[in-house]
């Protein structure tokens, strides 16, 4: 519930940078008493008397060694003077001091201010402040310094400034420490001080009664033991101050035990890694750690840059020193802006004749109060990263394929290469500018959600897609790219590749490859070499085994389509084309098929190796020759069947080829046998006959076409019998190939016949001519 106030309308003035005031206006939404704010002149003290209440307020900005903005921002020594002014005085209103926790507050409680507030409870709720300001101006009385210096937030101690002596202490610190009042005035400084080198009670004595010499010491960090044994480190600035006539040292004290811990922590961490870390506070006026990291990197020891924050200069690139030196005081200005992030910048260096390229980050720190005061960051050497992004934008620039990089989890287009540039027709700018659905046809269901959807799947699950996407070019021309989508890091950030093809001539190649494919004659299915299973058929594979259903086909394979009792199983047929694939040889053979619900046929297949869209492939070209076997059958029994002797020779060499039963049988060999022969063997020579002359007879019958009749011819047989024969010989065509036929008759008996006729006519002639002798005497 809501604190009660008056119900009456303050005004409250604001004396201090007019942020200050912007702030406390924002928050008087929030109070259930109206009030108006607005600023108090500091020149004009008497002007102060028109306020209820007075809000005097340095922040740390207006405190900062570079603040220049002298209109709206007051400074330390200046907000001070004037609360030590006002507040004295009978007639002013009541002030609030607003002041960060390392600023000297002693002349202002020794001045009387109503109350004092850390600015970091103004950062952190100004409508706090607010509600301060309201009670101060209602009637009470007004506390002495006493009340105000209990109540502060922070620990705060009195000492002698002579002797060190502890004369008093304020709550905060009783309750940080664990002691009651009493017993820690008893003690000495050197009594809570922890037992760590350096720091004793003689130490905790020069500094103290130091203070009475320069007017203000630190702030330096001190290490205090609490009543159980805990160890508290804290940050003190000591100040002189005079307090019912009697100088005394205020001891301002913050516990840093946790930034202290932190600190350790980093440096711990800082000294194992290669990478440049550093703690500097928010201006820059003072490095606070940096590791060896930097001597490496910078060539210069680190204590030059302890001694000079700005040392660094000396090692950038002379090129880029002033831009160096303008991105450390952006850098400043940005981490101590409220609700601030990271800054990030990069510079080159020029160190031992060589120049390097490092990336200098810095993140606010905050104090224990809230305020940010530090800035922690890492310096990094991005020479390597540097080059390996200039070649990669050579190589992404420098390769045919259109590649588009895009947000994975917004689908929005934040990059596109030169040949991607080239590929649509429009300029860099005016891609990224109109996006996927104006370099699409949406008309076709190429649109700019389903892009997206795409893109933002493949980022979501890391596995590639490969699609087709119909595009517009600049000059209105349709073109279909194939893009394959994957998850890739481009410059540190995990991105969506788009890897575009043009295959509007390929399919336009495949479009007419699939005419002709379907359009033979021939029946052709095609093979994975692989698999040795069916990649695809074209229409008259289809009508050769009468199925329409491609899967049907694959599932029947090889065994389901052949006659595989007769030896045409699927093993050998694998085999052959695994034969095929290996050696990349065409091979032709016969094949039986016997498909499902149709008769059984005869096909020539000719088995050859072929690369089908990029991939490699055994192509199966097949012939039906069933009626040429039928034919060949009838040839068969007929050239077996006839008793005339016949033999086929190749036209060109004059080598038997072939001889029908009727041969074999008359020279008593089989047909390999005869075929294989030396023709001179079975050639009667002793008789005269030559075996190259019917070698002549063959290839003058090939030359000129004529056939050759009536030659007698004598072969000898197995048993040594001379056979003769009649011969007569044509050329013809046997199973599509051009061959020249001998034709003949075993006249054998004839020969015998006439040869006896023969001899009976010499004996009858001198038989004649021995009787006509006798008879003519």
């Amino acid at each position: 519930m809501a604190e009660g106030f008056t119900q009456r309308h303050p005004t409250i003035g604001v004396v201090g940078p007019a942020s200050v005031e912007t702030t406390l206006q924002d928050a008087q939404d929030s109070l259930d008493v109206a009030v108006s704010i607005v600023p108090a002149g500091r020149d004009a003290p008497g002007s102060v008397e028109e306020f209820d209440c007075v809000v005097a307020a340095v922040t740390p900005e207006s405190g900062s060694a570079d603040r220049t903005d002298a209109d709206t921002a007051a400074s330390l020594t200046g907000v001070s003077n004037w609360v030590v002014q006002n507040a004295t005085r009978d007639s002013a209103p009541p002030v609030v001091y607003v002041a960060p926790t390392e600023a000297s507050i002693a002349e202002a409680l020794e001045a009387g201010v109503t109350e004092y507030l850390p600015w970091e409870l103004l950062a952190q709720s100004p409508t706090t402040v607010l509600k301060r300001a309201v009670t101060a101006t209602e009637v009470q009385p007004t506390p002495d310094y006493r009340t105000i210096y209990d109540n502060v937030s922070e620990p705060l101690t009195l000492h002698d400034p002579e002797t060190g002596e502890l004369i008093h202490a304020n709550q905060r610190l009783c309750e940080l420490l664990k002691y009651d009042r009493a017993e820690l005035i008893s003690m000495q400084v050197g009594d809570y001080t922890a037992s760590i080198d350096g720091y004793d009670q003689a130490a905790a004595m020069e500094v103290i009664t130091s203070a009475t010499e320069s007017g203000t010491v630190g702030p330096i960090e001190w290490p205090l033991e609490t009543a159980d044994g805990e160890h508290v480190w804290v940050e003190a600035t000591l100040t002189t101050v005079t307090i019912d006539d009697q100088e005394l040292v205020l001891a301002t004290a913050t516990d840093v035990t946790d930034r202290r811990r932190q600190r350790r922590q980093f440096r711990e961490i800082s000294t194992h890694i290669d990478e440049v870390v550093y703690l500097a506070r928010a201006d820059l006026s003072e490095v606070l750690f940096i590791n060896e990291a930097y001597a490496d990197l910078f060539d210069q020891p680190v204590e030059r840059l302890y001694d000079d924050p700005m040392a660094v200069l000396d090692a950038v690139h002379p090129e880029d020193r002033e831009a160096y030196r303008s991105d450390l005081i952006a850098m400043s200005e940005h981490i101590r802006e409220e609700e601030s992030g990271p800054y990030t910048f990069s510079h080159r260096l020029r160190v031992g004749g060589e120049t390097r390229w490092v990336e200098v980050r810095g993140y606010p720190s905050r104090g224990p109060g809230g305020a940010v005061d530090r800035i922690v960051g890492v310096i990094r050497d991005v020479t390597d990263t540097r080059r390996r992004e200039r070649e990669y934008e050579q190589i992404f620039n420098g390769v045919t394929t259109a590649i588009a990089v895009h947000d994975p989890d917004t689908g929005e287009m934040v990059d596109v290469n030169d040949s991607y540039v080239e590929l649509f027709g429009y300029d860099y700018d005016t891609i990224l500018q109109q996006g996927i659905n104006d370099l699409s046809v949406p008309e076709e269901g190429y649109t700019d959600e389903r892009a997206r959807r795409l893109i933002t799947d493949v980022g979501e699950t890391e596995e590639d897609e490969t699609v087709e996407w119909r595009i517009e070019t600049a000059e209105g021309d349709n073109r279909l790219v194939e893009a394959n989508l994957t998850v890739a890091t481009v410059g540190g950030q995990r991105r969506v590749l788009s890897l575009m093809r043009d295959i509007t001539e390929q399919k336009r190649r495949e479009r007419e490859y699939e005419q002709i494919f379907n359009g033979v004659n021939d029946a052709i299915a095609i093979f994975d070499p692989e698999t040795l299973s069916f990649v695809s058929v074209n229409d008259s594979y289809h009508e050769l085994v009468g199925c329409d259903d491609l899967e049907r086909i694959r599932d029947l394979g090889i065994e389901g389509l052949s006659e595989t009792e007769d030896g045409y199983t699927a093993e050998r047929g694998k085999e052959l084309i695994q034969t095929v694939a290996r050696s990349g040889e065409p091979k032709t053979i016969e094949w039986k098929l016997a498909p499902p619900d149709e008769e059984q046929s005869w096909i020539e297949v000719t088995l050859a190796t072929a690369e089908i869209g990029g991939e490699q492939r055994v192509l199966s070209i097949q012939r039906d020759i069933t009626e040429r076997k039928r034919r060949e059958r009838e040839f068969e029994q007929i050239f077996n069947g006839v008793t005339d002797v016949i033999g086929v020779y190749d036209p060109q060499t004059a080598e038997l080829l072939d001889v029908n039963d009727t041969m074999c049988e008359l020279l008593g060999y089989d047909r390999d046998t005869i075929i294989d022969m030396d023709p001179e063997e079975v050639t009667a020579t002793a008789l005269g006959f030559d075996a190259d002359t019917i070698g002549e007879v063959v290839r003058d019958v090939a030359k000129s076409g004529d056939p050759a009749r009536d030659i007698e011819w004598a072969l000898r047989t197995a048993s040594g019998d001379v056979v003769w024969l009649e011969v007569n010989a044509t050329l013809t065509e046997i199973g599509g190939e051009q061959r020249v036929v001998t034709i003949a008759r075993d006249v054998t008996g004839r020969r015998d016949r006439e040869e006896r006729v023969q001899v009976l006519n010499r004996v009858l002639r001198h038989n004649v001519r021995n009787d006509m002798d006798a008879v003519l005497g």
